[in-house]
């Protein structure tokens, strides 16, 4: 993924979760604007520094790669299950957690902290880079 059209996406409004799902959405048959629209809630950990968006996009990915549409046996959702907690349990010792706030250091839904977020420059020095390295780092689990 290249870092110059993850700059410019975030510039235009367009949030982690959706360029991490839409990166990988054409191959799985989802258009991206499809992909846009579904990832859309997701960023900045679902609005509240939960989950990051990065996380919540890969799992959908995941999800269109190894979901069963459908009833499945319990092997297959154990299957699923253990691929989603090694893709979580890998980005959380590659970046010290799986929530915004962990990840950024700051709670981007406390005022004070946003402002820090945006004084330093975190969605840009931090988010931007994570987003390509999340979209590295799934290719293993899909």
């Amino acid at each position: 993924m290249d870092i110059d059209a993850v700059q410019n996406g975030f510039n235009t409004g367009i949030v982690c979760a959706q360029l991490v799902l839409s990166h990988f959405s054409e191959r799985f048959g989802l258009p991206e604007k499809d992909a846009l629209r579904v990832a859309a809630c997701f960023g900045s950990g679902m609005g509240q520094a939960d989950t990051c968006g990065c996380v919540t996009g890969a799992l959908m990915a995941i999800g269109l790669a190894h979901g069963v549409a459908g009833p499945c046996s319990r092997e297959q959702k154990q299957s699923l299950n253990a691929r989603r907690d090694a893709f979580m349990a890998a980005f959380a010792a590659a970046n010290g957690s799986i929530e915004c706030r962990g990840v950024l250091g700051h709670d981007l839904t406390d005022p004070q902290q946003l402002a820090v977020i945006k004084e330093k420059k975190l969605f840009t020095t931090v988010c931007v880079p994570l987003i390509c390295d999340t979209c590295t780092l799934l290719e293993e689990y899909l």
